[in-house]
């Protein structure tokens, strides 16, 4: 009978002390001479906490609204959907995707601090592509940037989302800000826009709009996604830097940026990696020590992550930037990579652009680049390229500078058919969206008949879906037979207009066809 009452009483034992057992205690960790006053290191409910930094910042947000912030997202460390029965825990089922089975757990309610959530969870179930623990992590990611940044007269209202995989974070703090500012009145009350951009746009980012558009159609004008590189990007102090999970050197790539050009920042980095080829071409001046200090230590370095997000964070400070750290609960996260890096201009004006004083000389090494492949287009900023290697294509650039000229362009690059237009440009002669090529032919006796329009015609008339432009180039050659001959360039350009590219393949193809067809339709007309 006591083996049976056990059985019985383990279970609830077992699931109480996961809850609640450590629930009040808290412990002081000492790190490069700061405190921190939180939960156990890998304790399932670590509340997000601020970590006491050495300078005092004049943030937009007030203490109030940190304080509400931080007891939000640990009211999600509750939510219904953390523990979906008394058999499983959030752990358990870390990376199972949520799905149309599970939008009972996100139910409406007129809780305010569930109400936004369950309806950004609920259209990303009904899209079905997307990790349970994804989902949380970047939803209280969003809390934090959208009252560091977005709330209040001259809140930021420009967001770029680097490497923004699904788009989630965008699409957090849209519909965040979409709550926020329906109680906006007045002239400044402009809502948020915002910009993912990733080396590839995935197919699940697609299908995530989708369903978010289903849910929030309003929020369609507002989103951009742009498949680019990083390289490509053009930075702006009105627009923020964001991204959760910047993997590797991309966390350094956006720290540099922001340290050297004062352009705001939030950041989780991930995957710390302290190679020296790896790091040092990323590595900020304005921490040039600890990274080298980092970059040479020998053997292991198990607390690699908390010396890196020093040195991340010491060359914000050093820039003159105003740095706040905040601690995403690892209940989420799910391991203790959980820091969100927070950067911003002082409020009063004073930060400067200006190379950092008294540190030492970086030595970068010599990047080396295919031929034919472009470089970035701005050697001077920090955005240098992460793989030197990579080609990229001629005279495009995403632009973060929130106005409207700025966001009209953003607008026509976004989307899959625009992405797929510059991939087939890449592939062009002098990446041109229209393909040139020229043509030499002997004239017949009767030159009149040898037109520019007659010779477009003969395209133009046997395809639909492009157009043949011709021009003459150069003066006619006379021989010394008194043969006359005369070059001519043909440019195709596909007619279904829209983002259409028409590949330099295609156009080769159509070229040999032309030089068939020119004998027959002009007697005495040869080509070269």
């Amino acid at each position: 009978m006591l083996l049976h009452h056990w059985r019985i009483l383990l279970p609830l034992i077992t699931t109480d002390l996961r809850v609640s057992a450590f629930s009040f205690s808290t412990t002081a960790r000492a790190s490069r001479g700061k405190f921190e006053c939180q939960f156990p290191k890998h304790h399932p409910l670590r509340a997000s906490t601020k970590q006491i930094s050495e300078q005092t910042s004049s943030s937009s947000q007030s203490e109030e609204q940190r304080i509400s912030v931080h007891e939000t997202i640990e009211k999600l460390t509750r939510h219904p959907a953390v523990y979906w029965d008394e058999t499983t825990t959030f752990s358990s089922l870390h990376n199972k995707k949520l799905k149309m089975r599970h939008i009972d757990l996100f139910a409406e309610t007129s809780d305010e601090d569930y109400r936004l959530f369950n309806g950004f969870a609920r259209a990303v179930a009904q899209a079905g592509r997307v990790a349970r623990k994804e989902v949380f992590e970047t939803w209280a990611s969003a809390l934090h940037i959208h009252s560091g940044f977005l709330l209040g007269e001259g809140g930021t209202r420009r967001v770029c989302d680097v490497a923004a995989g699904h788009g989630l974070l965008a699409w957090a703090l849209l519909i965040l800000d979409d709550a926020e500012s329906k109680s906006c009145e007045g002239e400044g009350c402009r809502p948020l826009t915002v910009l993912c951009l990733d080396v590839v746009m995935p197919r699940n980012a697609e299908l995530i709009q989708a369903a978010m558009l289903e849910c929030f159609p309003h929020l369609e004008s507002r989103f951009d996604y742009v498949e680019g590189r990083l390289e490509q990007l053009i930075p702006h102090p009105s627009c923020l830097l964001a991204s959760v999970h910047a993997c590797g050197p991309l966390s350094d790539v956006l720290v540099a940026t922001s340290a050297s050009s004062g352009v705001p920042l939030a950041v989780v980095p991930c995957c710390h990696s302290r190679k020296r080829k790896v790091l040092e071409p990323v590595a900020s001046p304005f921490a040039w020590d600890l990274y080298d200090e980092i970059m040479s230590e020998d053997g292991s370095m198990p607390d690699l992550a908390d010396r890196l997000d020093h040195a991340r964070v010491t060359a914000l400070r050093n820039s003159g930037m105003v740095t706040d750290e905040e601690y995403l609960p690892t209940l989420y996260t799910d391991t203790d990579k959980n820091r969100l890096i927070l950067a911003r201009v002082p409020d009063d004006g004073s930060f400067q652009s200006s190379k950092p004083q008294g540190q030492a000389k970086v030595k970068k090494p010599k990047r080396q680049r295919r031929k034919g492949s472009m470089p970035p287009l701005d050697e001077s900023t920090s955005t240098k390229s992460i793989n030197p290697n990579a080609k990229y294509l001629r005279g495009f650039s995403v632009p973060c500078e929130d106005s409207e000229t700025r966001r009209a362009l953003v607008s026509r690059q976004a989307g899959r058919e625009a992405a797929d237009s510059r991939k087939a440009m890449m592939h062009n002669r002098n990446h041109s969206a229209s393909p040139r090529l020229n043509m030499s032919l002997w004239l017949p006796e009767n030159e009149g008949a040898l037109s520019e329009e007659a010779l477009a015609d003969l395209i133009n008339s046997r395809h639909d879906g492009v157009a043949v432009e011709v021009s003459k180039v150069g003066e006619i050659y006379t021989n010394s037979e008194g043969r006359r001959s005369q070059s001519y360039r043909f440019e195709y350009v596909s007619s279904e207009g829209g983002k259409s590219i028409l590949k330099f393949d295609d156009a080769k193809r159509l070229h040999r066809e032309l030089y068939e067809l020119v004998p027959k339709a002009f007697i005495g007309a040869e080509c070269r």
